[in-house]
């Protein structure tokens, strides 16, 4: 598919044609014969498949960018990724997602309507990539929002599943940002001269708008460390509390272990000739479990 672009007009053709910028959306499959027949270097383009989330290398006469295409509703997946090679006058997207890209692509065209240009309709593509963050900010603070009145409301003892979920989507989103940032910083550089002069300040503002992300990213993982040592500390609490209970069961019976261990051993005692001996012996050791309990309670130790 060709989207050529030329006074103010787009149009949507087969093959391209001479002398007009144009985009190109093909599927990797196709990334040897297109790459032959358009004078593509192809190693370049199958080490850009290789790239993490997002990557942009500027060359003599060309840049390459890769870029993965972040599913803002799960965070943990990815639409698929795409490559894109990059002349003064020419885009060409590979994916394996041909309808996503070309679909996406028409948008931005649409969007643009007579303003439409070379230069913006890449700006574009590249800010509708984050277009959808505002789900996945919302639904993580929902989630550790909730997560926090848990903790403090329910008898829920095990958060540690949740904290590990929040943690990994923002480890996620944090990495895709930085690597977001790079092309940007990289973009706005120009160095092939790309990128029409009046299209810079566009992709200044979404680089702006990117850190913006990004440091609310790092907010929402500071927020979620916060909540996690409230949850250490309420554990801690709970476990101290557990362990007071324990002293002072101990303590309390501990008398009643003397006194076992006292009559235990293999000794005449006068105790055993005395009728009244057992009866005091019982009597003794409810005073002292009555004794201790009321210690205790005064003390308001449980």
């Amino acid at each position: 598919m060709f989207l050529t672009i030329q006074n103010g007009m787009y149009q949507m053709c087969e093959s391209k044609q001479p002398k007009v910028p144009y985009i190109s959306v093909c599927h990797y499959d196709e990334l040897e014969r297109f790459a032959q027949m358009h004078d593509i270097p192809l190693h370049i383009l199958q080490e850009a498949r290789k790239f993490g989330f997002a990557k942009y290398e500027s060359f003599e006469t060309f840049d390459c960018m890769s870029l993965e295409m972040l599913d803002f509703e799960n965070i943990l997946l990815t639409h698929g990724s795409v490559v894109i090679y990059l002349e003064k006058q020419r885009a060409c997207f590979f994916t394996s997602k041909m309808n996503l890209v070309t679909n996406t692509l028409l948008e931005c065209a649409k969007a643009l309507g007579e303003r439409i240009t070379f230069s913006r309709m890449l700006y574009l593509f590249l800010e509708t990539q984050t277009k959808m963050e505002h789900i996945a900010f919302d639904d993580i603070e929902k989630e550790i929002l909730h997560m926090e009145q848990d903790l403090m409301t329910t008898q829920k003892k095990n958060f540690v599943p949740e904290i590990i979920g929040l943690r990994k989507k923002l480890m996620m989103l944090k990495r895709y940002y930085e690597q977001f940032l790079d092309v940007l910083d990289i973009m706005t550089e120009n160095e092939n001269d790309i990128f029409e002069q009046k299209t810079l300040p566009s992709l200044q503002r979404l680089y702006r708008k990117t850190e913006r992300s990004y440091q609310n990213v790092l907010n929402l993982r500071e927020y979620v460390t916060q909540v996690r040592e409230s949850y250490e500390a309420e554990v801690d609490i709970r476990l101290n509390t557990t362990m007071k209970i324990f002293t002072v069961v101990t303590t309390i019976f501990l008398p009643l272990t003397l006194i076992a261990g006292w009559y235990g051993m293999n000794f005449e005692m006068p105790e055993y000739h005395w009728k009244y001996g057992y009866l005091i012996v019982i009597l003794v050791s409810v005073a002292f479990v009555v004794a201790g309990i009321a210690f205790f309670k005064k003390n308001k130790w449980f």
